[in-house]
């Protein structure tokens, strides 16, 4: 049977095809997003909403009439330099990945072109910046253009509803939210989720599930270790990938306490730190969709979560929020 040349997966109900005869990128998707491949187990329908990525080793000049609207780091790891440009005769951006990765968003023909410099090494061997590097930017941006906003942020759900929990590093997302799945409540994913409206103008999480790289908590040393881990394949959990959005948590840690407690929340509070979990509003597609998901979200209940110590967590807690 021959092989394809690309590589389909569904985030959010949006199928990416990535159009690569590459084994070096296949390998990397199937091992980033074994929960997105095609399955029938996701609440969509292949074929909805395609979008082609394409691949060449070819130079492109950037256009003219081009704006930098954003410069930053999109990859803390390999710490590269990215810059984001809008086109002004055209909707479409532009994102230069250190000097070596271009990608071409073309937003009207659902179509992404990634452009690689293609170089030799000592024994002449040709390779190309690897996937890895600039993939999770090019689903990020790729979603924003279909309304999908990615937050850094875990999710599960109980009865019909989603519960998000947005933290900063450390906090305890993944922490949280493995101890609900194990509770019964539906895992959502411990690292990035999607937010959006939904055709009925409400609000709704899609999951985005990988080996997340999360903090250890060491209470007594406060030290910072990160680990790769699979909460789905170690806990066994059944993913839940679509759900409409019923509350949000802001995770605020304290080893000093045992016990676990919820206290009200100002929506200034929810509405800063949703912003500060997205994308830069610069790196958005319809920015004012984005910001006003953002504000019809915090119109929801909202609590914050002051999470102690995992061993005395009780998902009792939640009780009352989930059976209003």
């Amino acid at each position: 049977m021959p092989r394809k040349d690309y590589f389909e997966i569904v985030i959010a109900g949006i199928t990416i095809r990535f159009q690569t005869a590459h084994q070096s990128d296949t390998d990397c998707l199937e091992r980033l997003f074994p929960y997105h491949k095609d399955t029938n187990v996701m609440p969509y329908e292949k074929g909805g909403t395609v979008h082609d990525i394409i691949f060449s080793n070819g130079h492109f000049d950037l256009p003219e009439d081009i704006v930098p609207v954003w410069k930053g780091f999109i990859n803390t790891e390999y710490h590269i330099g990215t810059v984001w440009y809008n086109s002004k005769a055209a909707n479409e951006s532009f994102i230069a990945v250190g000097r070596d990765i271009l990608i071409h968003h073309i937003p009207g023909e659902n179509l992404s072109a990634c452009y690689l410099a293609e170089k030799k090494n000592l024994f002449g061997k040709s390779h190309r910046p690897k996937l890895n590097i600039y993939v999770f930017l090019l689903i990020h941006s790729i979603l924003s253009m279909y309304g999908k906003y990615s937050l850094h942020s875990s999710c599960v759900a109980k009865n019909g509803l989603a519960y998000l929990f947005l933290g900063k590093s450390g906090n305890g997302k993944t922490t949280v939210s493995t101890l609900l799945g194990k509770a019964g409540f539906d895992y959502m994913g411990d690292d990035i989720t999607f937010i959006s409206r939904d055709e009925t103008g409400e609000l709704c999480m899609d999951s985005f599930l990988y080996a997340a790289k999360i903090v250890n908590e060491n209470a007594k040393t406060n030290r910072v270790v990160k680990d790769i881990v699979d909460v789905i394949k170690i806990h066994q959990f059944t993913p839940l990938y679509h759900q409409k959005l019923g509350a949000i948590f802001l995770l605020r840690r304290d080893f000093s306490n045992k016990t676990s407690a919820l206290q009200p929340v100002s929506q200034g509070s929810v509405y800063t730190r949703l912003i500060q979990s997205g994308n830069h509003i610069q790196m958005q597609y319809n920015p004012q969709l984005w910001l006003d998901i953002c504000g019809q979200a915090t119109t929801l209940p909202c609590y914050n979560l002051i999470f102690g110590n995992k061993d005395y967590f009780d998902p009792g807690i939640f009780n009352d929020v989930i059976n209003k």
